[in-house]
């Protein structure tokens, strides 16, 4: 049961795709095996790791591991004592140089960082990777200079090949009639000259062979026989010391073997790291956190293995005070996928790799148990329920309060009151050992125990009774049907069945069961409105932006038009300006009238708009058309806010004007007050008309407000009322009075009204 126990949940898909992204062969086989560890320090060692790496790549930093590969047959050959060649000894090479490339690319990255505890531990040898660089070609040949006695041994080389060509051209000049074939030719390592029999004993020396046809003999003449053999010494010499050469280099890659093991195995374990970080960066993963309370919490978290533009996010939570999930609904595969996200949201935190998702928190588990159907009756030759009841039992010997139990459909393929009778035994059971489980069931016991348990949390995922298939969303405290009339309606041609199969079902269910259903009816349907609200949202946040954008690009039009026109009426001006001048200089002469008319006109001359100065923070500013005076405070693109007296106002930069000079607050008040004329406390309206004595005692209000004064009398009498009434409408609109009311009987009475302004 255990060894490949979790391939019901997909598992082994996620690990394919990510082994996918790896770039070192050993590091897709470490993916692809790597076992779940129900380690508490492992766990959050592989969290962190990958979480450090994701964070890189989000930040644009990336690290390559194309081209390494494992070089341990090559340091088992060297360990036995069998010389290296050329090509082995680049692998070597080549392994050392991205270990150090690496090891500098991650010393550039924040020191604490756990990750760069792997570089830190690789060993650089540069003993070893100058050896061999200066020792061996890119092509794994040897280098001429690649020691000195080489380097002479090849001179000597080139000296006695060019003594020979010399030797040999002669030869062939002098004796072109004897030859069979003009060309020098290499037998045995030896020149030769394909000479034909009737010469072939002309010159001494050595044969070597008939010619294909047989009409002519290799011969090495005799005088040809000294640089020859000194031909053969050397190259005995020169493969002496290449062999010398990687036997030397072989002692070395000997010397270091468990080094470059090392290195290997971090460059690999980054690998993995990598491969992790850079799935969660594809899907914009998150990483997810452990859990203080032990709680699982996955919100907006959506299959990784469904089409990203199909799959439904949901959110699940499983903590205090529940300990199990029951996950009812249609048969249909919806309650499974539930099931499944949860369990492989689990594992796969634990393995260090992202979950799709806004946010994720899982607890530390001992183990996780699985019993899902997954063909397993066929390969153990049991009946579904005695495999599911296998498994199960299992589950119950091994389980503890500290795992996680997922179990799909408990028990099937029986008697369905039997086998509910044995499912709720079971999750006393689970209760009793104190596990926190998932169960999904369309059993209505089940329901119903899990209802009226405290500690169970129910809940159902939808399904589209229109389309008759899975919605896939999930739902707390709710109970769903399983819709197996629904899905029969559309098999069976006979409606009249599926009718009579209703009025069975009614008769049978409860009251109990009719109102979950009317609930669980209820809650989709709410559901329903809720998706279509937040997709009307959506829209009208698009429709915002795109609205925004649009005004935003007519301010910009706006802006360059105006620009345009200035630049447009200012040429229209120096035109006219220098016809005016035209003008002047014919109209200058020594007549003084003349000469008084031509200023005149200079006067008279326009000059040209300018744009207004670009304005920065603590300009001193006033806006259109209003006197108060302030200054800038923060500018944002074609936004600002301005200080006036304490006041922080938001408007447009074109609608500012730079001020000079700038009066304080307090000159401002002493030079008003300074220029208000002495005034009553009381102001008579009396027998005035509405719209005089309006604007009468606007003024008169603003004169005794800058004289401070507290409260005033206002005398409109009592007349027909339409006075006191609309002096009491403006009082209203008046936002620096705090209250008005009419006199008391001794003060006056209706025929006064007294106004308080506020402090």
């Amino acid at each position: 049961m255990l060894k490949n126990r979790y391939d019901c949940l997909d598992l082994n898909d996620i690990r394919s795709e990510i082994a996918s992204l790896s770039f070192i062969e050993d590091a897709r086989e470490y993916i692809l095996t790597e076992e779940v560890v129900f380690n508490p320090l492992v766990i959050r060692k592989n969290l962190k790791e990958t979480d450090e790496a994701l964070k890189l790549l989000n930040n644009n930093i990336t690290v390559s591991f194309d081209g390494i590969y494992n070089v341990e047959n090559i340091l088992e050959k060297a360990e036995k004592g069998i010389t290296l060649n050329g090509s082995e000894l680049n692998l070597v090479l080549a392994l050392n140089n991205h270990s150090t490339r690496i090891k500098k690319q991650f010393q550039s990255f924040p020191s604490d960082l756990s990750i760069r505890d792997y570089s830190d531990a690789i060993m650089l040898n540069n003993e070893l990777y100058e050896a061999i660089d200066e020792a061996i070609d890119t092509s794994g040949a040897v280098k001429e200079d690649a020691s000195a006695e080489l380097k002479k041994i090849f001179n000597e080389l080139t000296i006695n090949e060019n003594r020979l060509m010399d030797k040999a051209n002669q030869f062939m000049s002098k004796n072109a009639s004897s030859l069979q074939e003009a060309g020098v030719f290499v037998r045995n390592n030896r020149i030769c000259f394909l000479i034909r029999n009737v010469d072939k004993n002309k010159f001494g020396g050595y044969s070597y062979g008939s010619s294909a046809s047989g009409q002519a003999q290799y011969v090495e003449p005799g005088n040809f026989i000294d640089l020859n053999n000194t031909k053969a010494d050397l190259e005995e010499r020169k493969d002496a010391e290449i062999f010398r050469i990687l036997s030397s280099l072989t002692y070395l890659v000997r010397k270091y073997a468990e080094d470059l093991r090392n290195n290997y195995e971090s460059l690999v374990k980054l690998n993995v790291i990598f491969a992790k970080a850079f799935y969660g960066f594809r899907h914009n993963g998150k990483m997810a956190v452990i859990s203080d309370n032990d709680a699982i919490e996955l919100k907006d978290i959506c299959h990784p293995l469904i089409d990203p533009n199909k799959v439904v996010s949901n959110c699940y939570s499983l903590k205090k005070p529940y300990s199990g999930i029951v996950i009812s609904g249609s048969n249909t595969g919806g309650k499974t996928v539930s099931l499944k996200l949860i369990g492989l949201s689990v594992l796969l935190s634990y393995l260090g790799i992202p979950l799709i998702c806004e946010y994720a928190e899982v607890p530390f588990y001992n183990n996780v148990f699985v019993d899902i159907d997954d063909n397993q009756s066929i390969s153990s030759s049991l009946s579904t329920f005695s495999a599911h009841i296998s498994n199960i039992n299992d589950i119950l010997k091994n389980a503890d309060k500290n795992s996680l139990i997922l179990i799909d459909e408990l028990i099937s393929g029986t008697d369905p009151k039997e086998a509910q009778a044995i499912s709720l035994a079971i999750i006393e059971k689970i209760e009793e050992l104190g596990s926190r489980f998932i169960i999904t069931t369309h059993f209505d016991d089940i329901k119903n125990r899990a209802y009226d348990d405290e500690k169970i949390l129910l809940s159902s995922v939808g399904f589209d009774l229109k389309e008759l298939k899975p919605t896939y969303r999930y739902y707390e405290n709710s109970v769903g049907a399983s819709n197996a009339l629904e899905i029969a309606s559309r098999y069976f041609d006979d409606a009249s069945l599926i009718e009579r199969s209703r009025e069975i079902l009614e008769e049978s269910q409860s009251r109990k069961d009719q109102l979950m259903n009317e609930l669980s009816a209820e809650i989709a349907k709410n559901t329903q409105l809720n998706d279509e609200l937040k997709s009307k949202t959506n829209e009208l946040n698009t429709l915002e932006k795109a609205l925004n954008d649009k005004i935003n690009a007519f301010e910009k039009e706006k802006d360059k038009l105006r620009e345009d026109y200035i630049e447009k009426l200012n040429e229209e001006l120096e035109k006219k300006r220098e016809e005016a001048d035209k003008y002047l200089e014919e109209l200058k002469s020594n007549k003084p009238e003349v000469k008084k008319i031509a200023r005149k006109i200079e006067e008279l001359t326009p000059e040209p708009l300018k744009e207004e100065e670009p304005f920065e923070v603590n300009d001193t500013v006033r806006i259109n058309d209003n006197d108060s005076i302030g200054k800038i405070v923060t500018i944002s693109n074609e936004n600002v806010t301005v200080e006036f007296n304490g006041i922080i106002v938001k408007t447009k930069l074109k609608d500012l004007h730079h001020v000079k000079s700038v009066v304080t607050k307090k000159q401002y008040t002493e030079k008003k007050r300074a220029n208000t004329p002495k005034v009553s406390h009381e102001l008579n309206l009396v027998g005035k008309r509405v719209e005089e004595a309006l604007d009468e005692l606007e003024v008169y209000l603003d004169n005794a407000l800058s004289l401070n004064y507290t409260s005033v009398r206002i005398i409109h009498g009592i007349g027909t009322g339409a006075l006191r009434k609309a002096i009491h409408e403006k009082l209203k609109k008046l936002k620096f009075v705090s209250s008005y009311k009419l006199a008391d009987y001794d003060n006056g009475g209706s025929a006064i009204t007294i106004v308080e302004f506020r402090k």
